[in-house]
This record gives structure tokens, sequence and C-alpha cells, in this order.
């Protein structure tokens, strides 16, 4: 096997080095002359950022203004709530589109606000060697305007549990919304 030369090996390595320094010098002018350029084609190649978005929340820290729409309540207002099957609401809420909180005479259930959401229970009877947990999302409608009656439905679902027993269920409650005068 033939070593090569420290001459050839310092050739080597000069020639590695100009190719790379060429290569870095020819990419920073590129850098130069794209920052440069203000026309039209530099604008319309930046993608611009949405304000605001119709999908659903993802979670409770998903704060992302939701786009007007026929459904959406943009100001605060007050609704009268009733409905749910097996543990009833009837109270007002005051701002739909804060957190708000409907208590039946077992249950108190979290909503994280806005037409879109989620929700969770936040409040269960003590019961000793039961315990429930609950959560999923929730989606209010108002097909005639934020100004008359709408539909709140939840989607998800929850498990109970005694001793090493759990059941988990899964299904949708269903709340109407008619407006009432602001409240505190």
């Amino acid at each position: 096997m033939r070593v090569p030369s420290a001459s050839c090996l310092c050739l080597a390595l000069l020639a590695v080095a100009a190719s790379s320094a060429t290569a870095t010098a020819t990419a920073a002018g590129a850098r130069a002359a794209a920052s440069q350029h203000s026309g039209p084609t530099a604008i319309a190649d930046s993608p611009k950022e949405k304000k605001c978005t119709n999908e659903p929340r993802t979670d409770e820290r998903d704060k992302r203004p939701r786009c007007g729409s026929m459904g959406a309540a943009s100001a605060p207002r007050a609704y009268h709530v009733v409905g749910g099957s097996g543990d009833p609401v009837d109270q007002t809420v005051c701002d739909i589109n804060q957190s708000f909180v409907l208590n039946g005479r077992l249950f108190g259930v979290e909503f994280s606000g806005g037409v879109d959401g989620t929700y969770k229970f936040v409040r269960t009877p003590n019961v000793p060697g039961l315990r429930w947990t609950a959560g999923g999302r929730y989606h209010i409608e108002f097909p005639d305007g934020a100004s008359k009656r709408g539909t709140l439905t939840t989607e998800g679902g929850g498990t109970t549990t005694a001793g090493s027993q759990s059941r988990t269920t899964s299904g949708a409650e269903h709340f109407t919304l008619t407006p009432v005068a602001a409240c505190k």
C-alpha cells in the first residue's frame, strides 16, 4: 500500500478548504442578494398569517380567536341554560365566551368558554369508594344568530370507579341556551 506524500496530502486539504470557502461565499452572496430584493415576488413567497380560525378548540389552553360567523357569539352574552339528562341543569351563565361551570345537583361541569371548546367534571358527589371522571368537547350553535335561542352539545365520556371495578361511558348531552339580560 502506498502512503501519499505530505505534499499530496497538503494539496488535497487546500483543495477541500478552497471549495468549502467558495461554497460559503456563494451562499452568503445569495443571501445578501435575496435580502436586498424587495419586489413583488418576495411578498408573494411569504405566507400570510391567519388571524382567526373556525377549527374546534384543541384543549382548554387553545386561545386562538374564532372567525366571526352566524354561529359565533362575539360580545359577552348571558344565556339561561336548561338541559342535560342524568343530572339536569337550569341556570344562567353570564358570559359564554369565558370559562363557566354548569351545576347540576350532583355534578359540576366546567366549560372552557367560547362556542367550541372542552369540558370536564370539577365537582362530583362525595361517596366513599366511588370516583367519577369525565370530559370531552362541546359546541354551541346559534342557527338564527346569537340573539336567538341556541343549543350546546357535548361529546365525550367518563369513568366511574368503585374499588377495582371501572365502567366507562360515552355519549352526548344537549342543552338549550336562551338569551337573557346581562348579569354579573
